[in-house]
């Protein structure tokens, strides 16, 4: 199982730099804008390796459940065929006894020459061979329930398989980027795109509410 995740490159200039710092309405030093810049180029760096790292997490997860549930299928289908030949072994036994019987139930009605003892030998027989199809069609039952029980497990596992892949497909788009401008501030682009400054600042990683010319932001989706 493959998944996709966007790759986003950051690339900063000396004349991007520049021109962003000619641009902010704070007055500091250029010392200062190249070490905020290459905090926020460090910053970007580690919640680029993050989202990497969790997307790998998510592929190891999705791989070993898929491995878990081809086991589980191959294990299911290995004791299915087990058991059906060993049932179908025993249901030739039983058609076999039973073809004997009624040859032998036919032989004796034809010559009328059955003793009561014999009569009662074959009536314990058959019983005995009627309760082991009881017993057979009981097990049946059995297996049955039990494979419509193992079928729920697997739908269970479908199901959760299907949230997994969905939820890594999702992954990345819970936000969008918005680049400051002139004017702009926290409680104003939080007011245009219908969301919290707290949840602004929370994504960002940002303690104050100072934010420069040109600086992107990760919005949360609405």
């Amino acid at each position: 199982m493959k998944i996709k995740t966007s790759k986003i490159i950051y690339s900063f200039t000396p004349a991007v730099l520049f021109f962003l710092g000619s641009c902010s309405p704070l007055q500091t030093s250029r010392h200062d804008e190249k070490h905020q810049w290459e905090l926020k180029f460090h910053e970007v760096q580690t919640n680029l390796e993050d989202l990497r790292h969790d997307t790998n997490c998510f592929q190891t997860e999705l791989q070993i459940l898929d491995g878990r549930i081809k086991y589980y299928e191959n294990a299911l289908a290995n004791l299915k065929q087990q058991d059906l030949e060993k049932q179908q072994q025993k249901i030739n036994q039983l058609l076999t006894d039973l073809h004997v019987l009624e040859k032998k139930l036919s032989f004796f009605e034809r010559t009328q020459e059955l003793s009561k003892e014999e009569l009662h030998h074959l009536t314990i027989h058959a019983n005995e061979t009627s309760a082991a199809l009881s017993q057979f069609k009981n097990r049946i039952q059995e297996l049955e329930q039990d494979l419509v029980c193992q079928n729920r497990k697997f739908e269970e596992l479908a199901k959760i398989k299907s949230n997994l892949e969905n939820l890594t497909k999702s992954f990345g788009s819970h936000y969008k980027i918005y680049k400051v401008r002139a004017g702009d501030s926290l409680e104003k682009i939080a007011q245009q795109h219908q969301v919290k400054v707290e949840q602004i600042k929370k994504l960002n990683h940002l303690e104050k509410d100072l934010i420069v010319v040109g600086q992107e932001l990760k919005i949360p989706s609405e």
